[in-house]
């Protein structure tokens, strides 16, 4: 049965502006797994995996790239996501002023 995973392409939600070449690399080829596994869809089954999900709690370093770009694909979606939530200014106020006094200057 093939992996529906890997025929969609990886969905970064966020500005991956910020991201190096290697750390986008990385994950557009493992961002799926590596999502799985911090979502606790898919069990670890390697040491490597293992230490994806203490780096991912907060409670190792970041060894390879991969790990790194989801320390920074995380950082940066709750950025994005703190910023829409914030509420909009308010539009400014119009006080019936006609903005220079255009309607009394003569040039």
């Amino acid at each position: 049965m093939p992996d529906n995973n890997r025929k969609k392409s990886f969905a970064f939600h966020c500005s991956v502006e910020v991201f190096p070449p290697g750390e986008l690399a990385a994950l557009q080829k493992h961002g799926h797994r590596l999502e799985a596994l911090a979502a606790g869809e898919i069990a670890a089954s390697s040491e490597a995996d293992r230490h994806f999900l203490l780096v991912e709690k907060d409670e190792a370093d970041p060894k390879t790239v991969a790990e790194r770009a989801w320390l920074r694909l995380k950082a940066r979606r709750e950025l994005e996501q703190a910023d829409r939530q914030k509420a909009p200014l308010p539009a400014p106020q119009n006080y019936g002023m006609v903005e220079f006094d255009a309607d009394r200057c003569w040039w």
